[in-house]
């Protein structure tokens, strides 16, 4: 039964962005700020591929394949995200190579004079990562309170917000092909967290609402989900995420750090599907990330203020629930900026199965997720997966002890009645019949000699198990089987007369 891994890594700066640029390799960014800490900016691409059963205190197996240094004359790197072409119809065309959005401010004197350079483009080679491409996407307002909080990308579209200052809140439709902006969106309050669907659906949320709307109708003001039962639900929203492109897992923390709580709704009618309270030590989320494992399952992962990450299932797409699969506790000494799942493997057409077994037969064993920490530490778990429908599921622990405790429970019973089927074929082959031959028929406890006859007994039976048939009741000389046979059923039979008389009495 494959268990559960982890990795821990640390650098040389806080981290407060993440991304996985595929199954193996995940890319984090940070950094000090501007000049004012002498703790450089950068940007790191890890190979995270091999993992252990036991994290070492002392050694990785993570390894570092590049890094790219800001400098520190722009700020730190606030958030990224890996955009990925959807693949071209064409068989013809080449792969879709991933590139690295990135938000970064300018120079805080450059920011003064109205320009900032916030989005940034990287291409990265198996060990190297370039600056391709910088621009400003966001609308001027001299200032250096403002900075690209959130980033996300999906296909051919990328979403970011503003974070920062106290108005003036914008969210941002970005291409990215040509990194132009589709659609702008003015915000009453700062966005929280936002998410693209693949066809095209963009979910954002303040501290009190979630509106959807598509990514780049501009013609249609967003839709706010009335999602709120009544009475309403205290708090504020932390984040949120589509699961696959009809439902929007969103977290939800309570007031006065008193816990958190997971909520499914449908994106379509914005009602709630399924409620979930996160472990009580948690005080407050601090991120959150989904994984769909298509057939209507998916991962949850959710941080905590405790420096805890909980994985939760959702299956079941007609009636969902959400069962919590692993908590971890203590992941990090310090606060946990980011939290960010891996690709879930791809799931072969039928006809496809079994050519993919020849060519691999090692079948895809999980899906990674990884933590950020302002403490420059990074953990990578690697959560084990089962076949499930047209996809998989997440393996939670309580399955695994189950399962553990099954198939010894099964292994027992399997050797009890292999154990019983023996006892019979030595049975037949002494020629008893009945219970004669499985159950002794003087019990313990009776006189000297009765013990005597059942050591006789014993060592016929384990003379018969061993192929040699020896007499007991004469020192153990070889005789023929049949004469054999013939004194202990007389034994056994005036014994089991005696026993009778004394019970008449």
């Amino acid at each position: 039964m494959p268990a559960t891994t982890s990795e821990k890594i640390t650098l040389t700066y806080p981290l407060y962005s993440a991304d996985f640029l595929d199954g193996d390799r995940l890319v984090v960014g940070g950094g000090g700020g501007e000049g004012r800490s002498g703790v450089g900016n950068k940007i790191t691409l890890l190979d995270v591929s091999k993992s252990t059963s036991s994290q070492s205190a002392t050694s990785t197996n993570i390894v570092q394949l590049a890094e790219y240094d800001l400098g520190t004359s722009e700020d730190s790197c606030m958030s990224m995200a890996v955009a990925r072409p959807s693949p071209s119809n064409n068989k013809k065309s080449k792969p879709c190579t991933p590139t690295l959005l990135a938000g970064v401010n300018s120079a805080e004197s450059q920011q003064r004079e109205g320009k900032n350079e916030h989005f940034r483009v990287f291409s990265i080679a198996s060990d190297s990562i370039t600056a391709e491409t910088k621009k400003q996407l966001f609308t001027s307002y001299k200032t250096v309170d403002v900075y690209q909080r959130v980033l996300r990308s999906r296909g051919s579209l990328a979403a970011t917000a503003t974070g920062g200052g106290k108005s003036n809140f914008e969210l941002l439709v970005v291409s990215t092909t040509d990194y132009t902006v589709k659609r702008r969106i003015a915000t009453e309050s700062e966005v929280a967290d936002l998410d693209l669907t693949d066809d095209g659906t963009l979910a954002y949320c303040t501290a009190k609402e979630i509106f959807i709307t598509p990514a780049t109708a501009t013609s249609s003001a967003p839709n706010r989900l009335n999602f709120q039962p009544t009475p309403p639900i205290p708090g504020a929203f932390r984040s949120l995420r589509f699961l696959g492109n009809d439902r929007i897992v969103a977290v939800m923390n309570a007031p006065a750090r008193s816990g958190a709580e997971l909520l499914l709704l449908d994106a379509t009618t914005g009602s709630i599907v399924t409620r979930k309270k996160l472990h009580s030590g948690i005080k407050a989320a601090t991120g959150l990330d989904v994984a769909d494992l298509f057939s209507g399952s998916g991962a949850i992962a959710v941080s905590g203020a405790d420096q805890s990450l909980e994985i939760l299932s959702v299956e079941n797409h007609d009636s969902p629930r959400i069962k919590r699969a692993q908590l971890f506790r203590g992941v990090h000494p310090f606060q946990i900026s980011k939290v960010v799942f891996s690709p879930p493997p791809p799931v072969a057409p039928p006809s496809a199965a079994s050519a993919d077994v020849e060519e691999n037969e090692e079948a895809p064993k999980g899906i990674r997720v990884a933590t950020t920490s302002v403490g420059n530490s990074i953990v990578v778990h690697t959560l084990p997966l089962v076949a499930s429908g047209d996809g998989y599921a997440l393996l939670r622990s309580g399955a695994v002890a189950r399962q553990t405790a099954i198939s010894v429970l099964l292994s027992l019973v399997a050797v009890m009645v292999f154990a019983v089927l023996m006892q019979v074929v030595f049975v037949k082959r002494g020629g008893l019949s009945g219970l004669q031959g499985l159950v002794p028929p003087i019990p313990l406890g009776l006189s000297e000699a009765a013990r005597g006859l059942e050591r006789d007994v014993d060592a016929l039976i384990a003379g018969l198990k061993s192929g040699a048939a020896t007499d007991p009741f004469d020192g153990g000389a070889v005789v023929e089987e049949n004469s054999v046979r013939e004194e202990l059923l007389k034994t056994v039979g005036v014994k089991q007369e005696q026993e009778q008389e004394k019970e008449e009495l």
